[in-house]
């Protein structure tokens, strides 16, 4: 397999300019970049004073929606939900720290337009930026959690990221500098950083890798490849961290399809500087293959993810376009062109998931504008049986404890265990469901870290399709097992022991196109007998409708999420029960097998931000055990298919 080898970033400026003039998604993106980084170089004006903080302030104390930063305002940050305005040291500090970040990624705009228009405002502005850095550094004054403090922008991680960019920037445009400027640049800032980033440690894995992938790119740029070296080797060098964290099958260790890919970025650029400068890393390349490839295999047909762990929500190929494009400039693979074709997609589906973007029109950017295509005409012509392709066969991980079932337009999720508990919600054997074109019951992943929506909600047991146990947040964090697995059957039967003390979960699985059947159990391990209430939860987009004589009740705890149910309602059935959700073009219909003194509640829970909710079941029982069976149908619009 040999990569697209190139001496340039970008080899061929009058190719992108001739995107420009015959393709509108291209002339869409430059229509987006060109006047925001006009807009920003003629307001740019940072102040080495401020202070910088933690992005994860910058969101609404109210209702957890993010703040709209506006570049010209330090002081004035409005709701982009409600509409309130916030007012708060943190959410200053937060400030700076976009602002200086957004800084150094507009040097990489800037350079790009440069080469576009080769208008010498854009030089100007680049120069500007690295005066100021080199000007002040040492000097900058920052306040975020213990342990994350970085140089400049804020954090350890953000200062890598900023390099990056500022790197990819300059790379662009280095044969307009002088050496002397280089020098500067070098001498003033970037090996001090790379000092900083090579010896920074106690964080998160990704982090680090973010921080040695910097280091290793201001070596090659600066022609000092020890750092190179250093960021490689060590105990806390990207090779160890991928030998620790990258499972056999390829998927970063902590479990969320968002820190899969954040943790790939950062090696992604410092992959494609090694292809320019001609440095050797096997290691990092053959890590980034498998883990761009193994999305394709877990993504549901409409090219979302499933958002286990903490990440971001609506999460979906698009959201990773940028990345895609850079990774599949260097190895042109089928599964990288399929990746692509499924963020720019234009069917019904497709736009539903591109949804998720704040401009979908834009989705790709600048990467797009450099090295993309049209993707869907692109992977129109792959071969079918070209490796690496979805064959939507059942699959599962053992690694990181994945399984998906897959039958007609209906596939189903489940996370069945854990690898460590860094980035983890309580959520062992956990489902989400697709049907046709949208995942109907979805993990709302999460918003900003610093909110109590988050701690006490997002991350909890209780907003997830599992089983809580006495009331009680799912305390440990257990390795799963398959216990079986049958691809022909579509079903699969996961366990995982002690995920409260003494008590074990299993789920049976068996998916068909129009329904699927759950068995649900948890037992107590030997020695560990006595009774317990066992509630079972399951949550779903659209309208509740049921038959049963529901009437309003408290909320069925005081603590672990359950004071945060809304619009709650009980009944009690010794039967047979039903509830369903309707959507637009779908009904999901929900039937629990009889259990005497079931207690069933009918809620609203919050998904990703206070303004939005959706209908929750939970079957409450008491017991020494408990086993859960039901059974879902759903029908579309012209039946199931």
């Amino acid at each position: 397999m040999k990569p697209m080898q190139t001496r340039a970033l970008v080899p061929d400026w009058q190719a992108v300019r001739d995107k420009v003039e015959t393709h509108s998604w291209a002339k869409r993106i430059v229509e987006q970049v060109k006047p925001n980084t006009d807009k920003w170089i003629a307001v740019y004006e940072d102040d080495a004073t401020r202070v910088a903080g933690w992005g994860h302030h910058y969101f609404c104390d109210r209702c957890f929606a993010s703040l709209v930063f506006d570049p010209e305002k330090p002081h004035e940050h409005r709701c982009s939900g409600c509409g309130e305005q916030r007012v708060a040291q943190e959410v200053d500090d937060a400030w700076c720290y976009i602002y200086r970040t957004s800084s150094c990624s507009h040097v990489f705009h800037a350079a790009v337009l440069y080469r576009l228009y080769g208008d010498p405002a854009y030089l100007a502005y680049i120069r500007k930026v690295m005066a100021f850095l080199c000007d002040h550094y040492g000097t900058f004054e920052v306040r975020t959690p213990p342990t994350q403090e970085g140089m400049f922008s804020g954090c350890d991680l953000t200062d890598a990221v900023a390099d990056i960019w500022l790197l990819n920037g300059l790379e662009l445009i280095k044969d307009e500098l002088t050496a002397e400027e280089l020098g500067t640049y070098a001498a003033k800032f970037f090996l001090p950083q790379a000092d900083f980033l090579i010896e920074k440690v106690g964080c998160t894995p990704n982090i680090i890798i973010w921080m040695k992938a910097a280091a290793g790119m201001i070596g090659l740029f600066t022609g000092e490849r020890v750092w190179c070296e250093r960021a490689a080797e060590g105990v806390n060098g990207i090779k160890s961290k991928l030998a620790a964290g990258l499972l056999p099958e390829g998927f970063w260790y902590e479990a969320s399809f968002h820190y899969h890919f954040y943790c790939a970025e950062g090696m992604t650029y410092y992959l494609a500087f090694c292809k320019i400068y001609g440095h050797s890393f096997p290691e990092m390349e053959e890590a980034l293959l498998k883990m761009y490839r193994y999305p394709v295999r877990f993504a549901f047909p409409n090219g979302e993810f499933p958002n286990p762990s903490d990440g971001w929500p609506l999460l979906s190929f698009a959201n990773y376009a940028g990345q895609y494009e850079w990774m599949r400039n260097l190895y042109d693979l089928a599964p990288f062109r399929y990746a692509l074709s499924k963020c720019y997609a234009t069917s019904a589906a497709g736009a539903a998931a591109n949804a998720s973007k704040a401009d979908a029109g834009n989705v790709g950017g600048l990467p797009r504008l450099l090295f993309g295509t049209d993707w869907e005409a692109a992977a129109r012509e792959l071969p079918a049986d070209a490796p690496g392709l979805p064959d939507g066969k059942p699959r599962f991980d053992p690694g990181i404890h994945f399984a998906k079932l897959q039958s007609g337009d209906a596939a189903l999720f489940l996370k069945y265990g854990f690898v460590l508990r860094g980035h983890s919600h309580a959520d062992a054997m956990h489902t989400e469901l697709f049907l046709r074109d949208e995942i109907v019951s979805r993990d709302i992943s999460n918003s900003g870290y610093g909110s109590d929506l988050f701690r006490e909600w997002q991350r909890k047991a209780i907003a997830h399709n599992t089983v809580m146990v006495d009331r009680q947040n799912q305390p440990n964090r257990p390795a799963g097992r398959m216990v079986a697995f049958d691809a022909e059957a579509n079903s699969c039967h996961a366990a995982a022991d002690d995920v409260y003390p003494g008590l074990g979960f299993s789920r049976k699985l068996q998916l068909a196109a129009d329904g699927l059947t759950d068995e649900f159990a948890v037992t107590p391990a030997e020695g560990h007998e006595g009774t317990h209430t066992f509630d079972w939860l399951f949550h779903c987009s659209g309208e509740l409708e049921t038959e049963l004589p529901m009437e309003a009740a408290d909320a069925p705890g005081e603590a672990d999420g359950y004071q945060l149910m809304l619009d709650t309602s009980s009944c009690e059935t010794d039967g047979d029960w039903e509830v369903s959700w309707k959507l637009p073009g779908k009904t999901v219909t929900l039937r629990m097998e009889a259990c005497p003194g079931t207690t069933v509640y009918v809620f609203r829970g919050y998904e990703h931000r206070l303004d939005r909710t959706r209908w929750g079941v939970m079957a409450r029982r008491t017991g020494e055990s408990a086993v859960y069976r039901a059974a879902f149908r759903w029908t579309v619009e012209g039946g199931a298919r």
